[in-house]
């Protein structure tokens, strides 16, 4: 099914083409829309879950930035792989190293720096489940986080709230944020609790103590266990969201590309993270 999705994806891309020149788009801007659906088509092969959500929207939108300005230098295919690996530099720690890239067809070949990461206060929109209290500010995390133990979800980053419900240990789930010594717990993009950060720690960093997540939120059965019942989303009719102020991660990115035929461009962007994952141009 899924390649079956990608192909589409894929198809409809490059049946654009054949119909911009009627339309009078010219290539420029044909890469523009080109980059997005085939970035979007990668992305829906990788991860699954949220992720593969948060993945498609990643490449779609690094896709259709890269396709605007290099449009006119690369094929398809390249922008697809350009866009990608942009995609990839942005979801490792930012490092003063520079990046590269290479076409595996045309020979073009581009380098990929990241700039030094800095801060930025926002508006983002949080869905929550009913019960669970709105924080009126956070820093946002959107990465995955394991549980060290067995613990108890609460409503409210209070350790004296009302339990919704637990989680086993080696747990895995998206810590959408933080506030104070509290992380929001994340399913399926909906904040269902908050968990102690002692408690909890970054999937990176449990990897590495080879201790690998036995099972991820998002895939659970939460409606087979008391404990979790309170996480199941499709048992509830409708999520409130609020609009709150969020610390939020931002890189400036510089792309450096070099085409087959020796052509050189340089664009400079900046790309904030934002609450779904995504790196969004600013």
């Amino acid at each position: 099914m899924r390649k079956k999705f990608v192909a589409t994806l894929l198809a409809v891309a490059i049946a654009s083409t054949s119909g911009c020149a009627q339309l009078g788009i010219n290539k420029e801007q044909a890469g523009t829309l080109i980059g997005s659906l085939a970035g979007a088509a990668i992305g829906a092969t990788m991860g699954k879950g949220s992720g593969q959500v948060a993945a498609a929207l990643i490449a779609a939108g690094i896709g259709g930035y890269l396709g605007n300005r290099i449009g006119h230098m690369l094929d398809e295919q390249d922008q697809q792989a350009l866009a990608l690996r942009t995609q990839e530099v942005l979801s490792q720690p930012a490092t003063a190293s520079t990046q590269t890239w290479k076409s595996g067809h045309s020979g073009a070949t581009a380098s990929i720096s990241q700039g030094q990461e800095y801060t930025k206060t926002q508006t983002v929109a949080v869905k929550r489940a009913p019960k669970i209290q709105a924080v009126p500010s956070m820093k946002l995390i959107n990465e995955a986080y394991v549980t060290k133990s067995s613990l108890n979800v609460r409503a409210a980053p209070n350790v004296k709230a009302d339990k919704v419900g637990g989680l086993p240990s080696s747990t895995e789930f998206t810590a959408v944020g933080s506030t104070g010594d509290w992380i929001l717990v994340g399913r399926k993009g909906v904040t269902v609790g908050y968990v102690h950060k002692d408690y909890v720690q970054p999937k990176s960093l449990a990897v590495a103590k080879r201790a690998a997540p036995a099972v991820n939120l998002d895939d659970m059965d939460v409606a087979a266990s008391k404990e979790t019942q309170a996480f199941d989303l499709d048992s509830i009719q409708s999520l409130p969201t609020e609009q709150i102020a969020a610390e939020t991660a931002c890189r400036p990115v510089t792309v450096s590309l070099k085409s087959a035929s020796g052509q050189t461009e340089q664009e400079q962007n900046t790309f904030c993270k934002q609450t779904n994952g995504t790196w969004e141009l600013i």
